[in-house]
């Protein structure tokens, strides 16, 4: 008899995990669908079920991280940096690791330039981070920031990457990075040397019957330099294609004190150097 109640039991424990498991599944796939279709509210609702009330379940780590983007789309920025904090902690070697830390970087960014400062530590603590990707990207975040003191944190990482690294769209962008916080640790790694710094590339675009100009762009001419050789080998073929070698009229404009006029039948694109 008393093996028949303790059979009773257990199977009654087993019964109950299994459909305990079970609505855990039903409630993420849910989410998994209502995010899909871009219903973050609803879809939050079901994954906050599976964090509450399946704390223990296989989907619980998944569920912290869906959390974090749809709070992330629905503005609810400090909510959704602590679940990808959360879900990191959880997921140990999860694949989408990465793209929490990722997601942090972004949000810690937008909070600290929206006033709340201690979130820099969050940037910050990356640059040191043993994923590349991760590490590269706090880096290149951090180059954006108004207060070059602060930005400045982030160069020895830029400079390890053009030391150690061999792809040029990565060094470029750790070059473009450099510029924007101090040009001059950029000397003697080719023409963005001295001679373009304080010069800018001006860009003015009207149409013909109206001088009055539609597109005015002024950009640290060291900085065009940078980003026009970033260019593709099939970009740069498109514009020589147009009859445009952008190389030579960045040469042109350097060496000569000139303004450069491109026409075509409806415009005007004018292009010089102060």
């Amino acid at each position: 008899m008393k093996k028949k109640c303790f059979a009773l039991v257990l199977l009654s424990w087993l019964l109950s995990c299994v459909l305990a498991a079970q609505a855990g599944q039903n409630a993420f796939e849910k989410a998994k669908v209502l995010i899909f279709d871009k219903q973050w509210a609803a879809a939050l609702k079901e994954l906050d079920e599976v964090i509450v009330k399946h704390a223990d379940g296989r989907y619980y780590a998944m569920a912290l991280f869906y959390r974090g983007k749809c709070q992330e789309e629905l503005g609810a920025k400090k909510q959704a940096l602590e679940s990808y904090e959360r879900f990191i902690k959880t997921s140990g070697s999860s694949n989408l690791a990465e793209e929490a830390q990722i997601s942090i970087i972004d949000l810690a960014a937008g909070l600290y330039q929206a006033g709340e400062k201690s979130y820099l530590q969050k940037m910050q603590e990356r640059l040191d981070h043993e994923n590349k990707v991760v590490s590269y990207y706090a880096a290149f975040k951090l180059s954006y920031l108004v207060d070059r003191k602060t930005a400045a944190r982030a160069l020895p990482v830029l400079q390890a990457i053009l030391a150690r690294e061999k792809d040029e769209e990565l060094r470029d962008r750790a070059k473009i990075a450099i510029m924007r916080i101090d040009p001059a640790r950029l000397k003697g790694t080719g023409r963005q040397s001295s001679d373009l710094t304080g010069k800018m590339l001006k860009i003015r675009i009207f149409e013909k019957n109206n001088p009055q100009e539609k597109v005015f762009l002024s950009i640290p001419l060291a900085l065009a330099d940078l980003a026009l050789r970033s260019l593709s080998d099939e970009q740069k073929r498109t514009l020589q294609k147009g009859g445009y070698s952008l190389d030579g009229i960045l040469d042109q404009l350097t060496s000569k004190d000139m303004k450069i006029d491109i026409q075509d039948k409806d415009g005007v694109i004018q292009i010089w150097v102060e």
